[in-house]
């Protein structure tokens, strides 16, 4: 009874190492198919993401004041305005998903209380540095 037990282990170890020769042909056809999109998502530098709008308003002025008191208050934080006529609209951060704005949006709040996120084209390298930053507080 042992040795056919031994001789069944023996044969069940066989059989599982003589399949793990698998080979595989890929078509050249799906091989350049392959490439061609890795080429074409290694050329993308922007993606649908999330950025807080904290002002809007005619007033040129007013939105570049804004602008330097956050990046004296939150330095690590990317600001920037835009002009869509006839409005200048002072957004902040750049966020791959809606939560990790949620949260900065918390925090900006209690400056703009007027504050929203907004549907934006953002640069990878943005969101790519705002994820090293961590805890974001006032300084």
């Amino acid at each position: 009874m042992k040795r056919i037990l031994n001789l069944m282990i023996g044969v069940l170890f066989f059989c599982i190492a003589s399949q793990a020769q698998v080979q595989i042909k890929e078509d050249i056809a799906v091989t350049s198919l392959v490439q061609r999109h890795l080429a074409q998502n290694r050329m993308t530098t922007t993606i649908s993401g999330w950025r807080i709008q904290l002002l809007a308003t005619t007033d040129r002025r007013k939105v570049e004041n804004e602008e330097s008191k956050i990046v004296q208050r939150y330095p690590l934080i990317q600001v920037k305005w835009e002009h869509s006529k006839p409005y200048y609209k002072l957004k902040a951060g750049a966020f791959a998903n809606r939560l990790d704005a949620t949260r900065l949006l918390k925090e900006f709040k209690k400056y703009y209380p007027s504050a929203l996120l907004t549907k934006s084209e953002v640069s990878i390298d943005e969101v790519l540095t705002l994820i090293n930053v961590g805890n974001i507080s006032p300084q």
